[in-house]
């Protein structure tokens, strides 16, 4: 098969949906599929080779910003460009279907769709106009936002179900309710995310110590969090928190630890290697992730690679990923009390916390394995095409 991947970020080292887009390039390759993809370069980013893989730049060239999304004028930018070069690429490779990931690689999907009479497949993640009335209002008090992106993302999100696409990939059955509140009519595949595993030394973890990963932005809610270890630090004054990643709100974030005086119990690290990231996770009693809003949570898969159990918000699609008291705990995103008393109980359970961190690494094999992500976009795409042709 013959697929052209549009998305502007092809990353392996930062943001979970892109990380999955490069991830399952490298799947279809590796079984002998030909991909090509049309990216904006990153700044300071490396791209692996692949024989079945032709990464094809176009402009502008970018600068990732801690989970920022490119402005207006880089998102017109990279439809126009990618409508150019696509058109050229679909004829001459006689390609056979197109799957974009996002906002801007949709619409040149759509185009290409309609200029080719390709099928077109477009990726949504998640839908943040419905995480609260108020999230682009909350997204834009951050550091560093584009005003221009606050008015606009809105009436985009709920755009991209209006353009031409042969079918919907998303990542959760949450995120699948979502589109269809917002009027999605096509068919929509929900295939989970997966996970390249590591081959990781699991270490023996600092009995005092947990995890945040991702991107520092408002509706990741860590405040929760860092409140929650200024509550148990009365008991346990040696409770860590390293916070992995940046983002705008990590000013606000560092501001209400010098608030609290906890520069002693959370760590800041910015961004760090994969290894890094793993060895961290691997040393900690448990990843923390009290989000908001999310279309997945990869990092929750990252934590059970290394068999340890994870604290999320009790909102899906979180917690139909982690099950309460099996591989983890689903809590009151709004309650710092109830946040500091699961920390204590699993640094006072340290045989409940392995046990929970090895029923998650179960679930990570059975059921969001990388050849279940294989044969699962691979069937969307046959199905898609058969539909095509009759």
């Amino acid at each position: 098969m013959k697929i052209l991947l549009l998305t502007q970020f092809f990353s392996t080292t930062k943001g979970g949906g892109e990380y999955v887009f490069s991830l399952m390039a490298k799947m279809l390759a590796d079984r002998g599929n030909k991909v090509w993809v049309i990216t904006n370069q990153i700044k300071g980013e490396t791209y692996s080779s692949h024989k079945n893989i032709k990464i094809m730049f176009v402009p502008p060239l970018l600068e990732y910003k801690g989970g920022l999304p490119p402005g207006f004028r880089d998102n017109l930018g990279y439809s126009l460009s990618t409508l150019r070069k696509g058109i050229s690429i679909i004829k001459k490779e006689k390609i056979d279907i197109i799957h974009s990931n996002n906002f801007a690689p949709a619409l040149a999907g759509s185009m290409l769709s309609t200029i080719t009479s390709k099928p077109h497949i477009t990726t949504v993640h998640d839908v943040f106009s419905l995480c609260g009335k108020n999230y682009w209002k909350l997204w834009g008090k951050q550091s560093n936002i584009s005003r221009l992106n606050v008015r606009l993302a809105p009436y985009f999100e709920k755009m991209i179900v209006k353009l031409r696409y042969d079918a919907i990939h998303t990542v959760s059955d949450a995120s699948k309710d979502d589109l269809l509140k917002i009027g999605a009519k096509k068919p929509i595949y929900v295939i989970p995310n997966t996970i390249e595993i590591s081959v990781n030394k699991i270490l023996e973890y600092n009995p005092y110590q947990f995890v945040y990963v991702g991107r520092l932005v408002f509706y990741k809610n860590l405040e929760v969090i860092i409140k929650a270890v200024d509550i148990v630090r009365r008991k346990y004054p040696k409770v860590k928190l390293f916070i992995i990643g940046d983002g705008p709100h990590r000013k606000n974030l560092e501001e209400l630890v010098n608030q609290l005086n906890l520069q002693e119990n959370v760590k800041f690290t910015g961004f760090v290697s994969n290894d890094e990231k793993l060895r961290i996770i691997s040393n900690s009693q448990a990843l923390v992730f009290p989000s908001l809003c999310e279309g997945f949570g990869l990092v929750i898969l990252e934590a059970f690679s290394q068999e340890r159990p994870v604290l999320v918000s009790n909102i899906r699609p979180m917690s139909d990923i982690v099950t309460h008291e099996n591989n983890g705990y689903a809590l009151d995103p709004h309650d710092e009390n109830i946040w500091a008393k699961h920390l204590i109980k699993i640094m006072e359970n340290p045989s409940e916390a392995f046990t929970m961190g090895k029923n998650g690494n179960k679930l990570l094999a059975e059921s969001y394995s990388q050849e279940s992500m294989y044969l699962k976009v691979t069937s969307m795409y046959d199905n898609v095409l058969r539909k095509s042709i009759t």
